[in-house]
């Protein structure tokens, strides 16, 4: 029994390590038109009335797992508008201006590229253009729920086996 706790304890480990939930989100990205005060992203300057579309959806906000890797395969050239994954950095900005560590992807311009970024813990992040704001949407990254479950399943096992031997122990000494 002792060696069979301790080989699911390895697994559990592993899966939790590698965190075997995790997938690859992938979008197809344009440019498209967008209308000032409805369609457009907040923030979005009215010189521009254009962001990204997310598989035909306009800026849309994404919801991934801690693990997962997102993938943008951008479609159409977007020469001043470079899409960018960044962190900290305040809506409406959508990654307008990131640097250094707070950029998680090599900024793509043309057509044909792409360009990706795994997220390792969760919180909130960006994507959108590196020159302008208004031009994107977040990135809500969350703990994956494969793993929590896990976790709990196996806390119920722990406390069925340590109740178990406790009854039948009761059980033999009244009778």
């Amino acid at each position: 029994m002792t060696r069979r706790s301790g080989l699911f304890s390895i697994i559990l480990a592993f899966l939790v390590f590698t965190n075997a939930s995790s997938k690859v989100v992938t979008y197809d990205v344009t440019f498209v038109s967008c209308i000032q005060g409805s369609t457009c992203p907040q923030g979005n300057p009215s010189f521009a009335s254009k962001t990204f579309a997310l598989n035909n959806a306009l800026s849309p906000s994404l919801n991934l797992n801690v693990g997962d890797k997102l993938v943008f395969n951008l479609a159409t050239d977007v020469s001043f508008h470079p899409l960018t994954i960044c962190k900290n950095s305040p809506v409406p900005r959508f990654c307008q201006g990131a640097t250094g560590s707070d950029k998680l992807n090599t900024p793509v311009t043309q057509s044909g590229t792409t360009t990706s970024a795994t997220f390792a813990t969760a919180g909130t992040y960006y994507y959108g253009c590196l020159n302008h704001p208004g031009m994107g949407a977040t990135i809500n990254v969350i703990q994956s729920n494969t793993v929590t479950s896990i976790r709990r399943r196996t806390t119920r096992r722990r406390t069925r086996r340590t109740t178990t031997p406790t009854t039948t122990r009761r059980t033999t000494s009244t009778a």
